[in-house]
């Protein structure tokens, strides 16, 4: 039998996760701080110590992924609606599925004497050397893989009109699965605009009896660096495409216009029905 060590146990499955949830952030287009996504990689790697347990039914070893999945993601990403909650655990859940069935076949192919694969948990006995190897082979992968994929995140252009303080706004927009902007207590969803379609009128909205008590002001991280912006929770926000129109409830942040380029509005892929 061969000896398991809790560390390299840890450390082995923390770097899967925090692969994982790399590919899982890309792919759902969904911002997050790397802190998080360490944390819930250090979940996943906790979680790891199932192996320790004697093998149980196929039944029982699913529901503790499921389990798994919904910890990890709630670590990594946290808070977010309850729609995108269950989509970001389904594609963690799909994506570690994968591995360990990749796992499997190496195992059964191979037969390597340093892999154990128990309640669907993974243990490699590698030296650091050969793990800190790995560890920079799969994150240059991973990094020519999130090149690729962000170059299509925008879905399509749009138009969006809705009223602040009696003035009629209307604009150009773009659909983004990249935005997730959103107001920290509420959770809502912000749509990001130009400060500059306020015009001469900014000072004057934001002093205003009806709006002042519903201003907020939400961090924002970007590859520029970081700040806040004012938002206003509009209540019936007009958005069109090509093919329809509908309304929706969410916050109109407003920043400079060289943190929207090409357009006067990023619109949350998430806000669409």
């Amino acid at each position: 039998m061969q000896t398991i060590y809790l560390d390299i146990l840890f450390c082995v499955n923390f770097i899967i996760d925090y692969i994982i949830l790399i590919t899982v952030k890309t792919f759902m287009s969904i911002n997050c701080r790397r802190l998080r996504l360490i944390s819930g990689a250090a979940v996943g790697g906790i979680c790891s110590f199932v192996i320790l347990l004697p093998p149980v039914p196929s039944g029982i070893s699913l529901f503790v992924n499921l389990i798994t999945a919904f910890l990890v993601i709630a670590a990594a990403f946290f808070p977010v609606s309850p729609k995108m909650y269950m989509k970001l655990t389904a594609a963690f859940f799909l994506i570690s599925f994968g591995y360990c069935g990749l796992m499997i076949a190496v195992w059964l192919l191979f037969s390597p004497q340093n892999l154990i694969i128990r309640n669907s948990s993974v243990y490699i006995s590698v030296s650091p050397l050969m793990l800190i190897i790995t560890t920079v082979f799969c994150y240059t992968v991973l990094r020519v893989i999130i090149r690729i994929v962000s170059r299509g995140s925008r879905i399509c252009d749009c138009k969006v009109s809705f009223e602040l303080n009696g003035m009629n706004i209307e604009c150009s927009g773009k659909i983004d699965s990249g935005s997730t902007l959103k107001e920290p207590f509420s959770g809502e969803m912000a749509v990001v605009f130009k400060k500059e379609l306020l015009g001469d009128m900014q000072d004057s909205i934001f002093s205003s009896d009806s709006v002042i008590n519903k201003i907020r002001v939400i961090p924002y991280t970007s590859v520029g660096g970081e700040g806040l912006m004012k938002a206003v929770r509009i209540e019936k926000m007009k958005i069109t495409t090509d093919k329809e129109s509908f309304y929706v409830s969410a916050y109109a942040a407003f920043c400079d216009s060289e943190r929207v380029k090409g357009t006067d509005a990023l619109i949350p892929a998430e806000l669409i029905p």
